[in-house]
């Protein structure tokens, strides 16, 4: 990132172009069509939003983004995760990137763009991009926008094009977090033992898998260790990624879904799937149902 940074000062100086503001949709784009791509057709601008959480680890996301959807406005919160030494651009960038994404779902959409800085280089041109004056000294750099405008659909909405999209996209992620031998292995049997229905207690999975395996717990942990993993952190990525299938593809009550995979009460799973994805189990699966 401080690379990047004093690459940016010798190509821009100390703040990026216009150009880049106006343009950085199609500059996206150029760099990384399969993510845009995908973003511009959706059916609705909601959709594109969570595709563009989902997936952007397609353009790189050493930063954190939070999708905060409340009762009337939807605040979208980006963290900077860049050493103190840097000065990363990156915050207003893809804050820009993605109000440009929205409005192309809805050119008239007003957002409302908040920066931790004092100021931000051209300013004048992010209130006309956003449709409104920016907040400066906030205590995050987010968008806010009213639920509303979340509904606005994508009149040359492609579906079959959508599909074949997010496969390709699919495919591409499996090529960048290709597992190890090991941990692809145990990731499937930790799954078979949740979707078998059976008792699902950590130690009664470890002992499954172990049997399987036909290893000791000692020797799981130790080669698990080599290849930069841990039990916990398998089991755990399970239990979010059953999660969220079965919370969009099942009738399964969440009292239910937590049940299977081993959480002692609806509150434990809540508070667990909240602390991974900032929103509830309840509030994921109607976001499904809605997009």
């Amino acid at each position: 990132m401080e690379k990047i940074t004093l690459l940016n000062k010798s190509l821009y100086g100390s703040a990026l172009p216009e150009s880049i503001y106006i343009n950085s949709v199609e500059l996206s784009h150029a760099i990384c069509p399969e993510l845009i791509g995908l973003c511009l057709n959706e059916k609705t601008a909601e959709s594109a939003l969570w595709s563009f959480s989902e997936h952007r680890f397609l353009l790189g996301n050493c930063d954190d983004l939070f999708i905060e959807k409340g009762a009337f406005q939807t605040r979208i919160r980006y963290e900077n995760r860049a050493p103190q030494s840097a000065n990363n651009p990156s915050a207003i960038f893809n804050l820009v990137l993605l109000g440009g994404i929205l409005k192309s779902y809805s050119p008239a959409m007003n957002m409302q763009i908040a920066v931790t800085d004092s100021d931000i280089p051209h300013r004048s041109l992010v209130n006309d991009l956003f449709n409104k004056n920016c907040l400066l000294r906030q205590q995050d750099d987010a968008i806010i926008l009213d639920n509303r405008f979340l509904e606005s659909e994508n009149e040359s909405f492609n579906p079959l094009l959508n599909r074949l999209q997010k496969s390709h996209i699919g495919a591409l992620k499996k090529q960048i977090f290709r597992e190890p031998p090991l941990t692809a292995a145990v990731n499937k049997l930790i799954e078979q033992c949740y979707l078998s229905g059976q008792e699902a207690t950590a130690s009664s999975i470890m002992g499954r898998v172990c049997q399987q395996l036909r290893i000791s717990r000692w020797t799981l942990n130790r080669r698990l260790q080599l290849e930069s993993a841990t039990f916990t952190q398998l089991l755990n990525q399970q239990q979010l990624l059953i999660s969220m299938r079965l919370l969009r593809e099942s009738t399964l009550s969440i009292q239910e879904i937590g049940d299977r995979l081993g959480f002692s009460s609806h509150s434990v799973y809540s508070r667990f799937f909240k602390n991974h994805l900032q929103i509830s189990p309840m509030q994921y699966r109607e976001q499904g149902r809605h997009s």
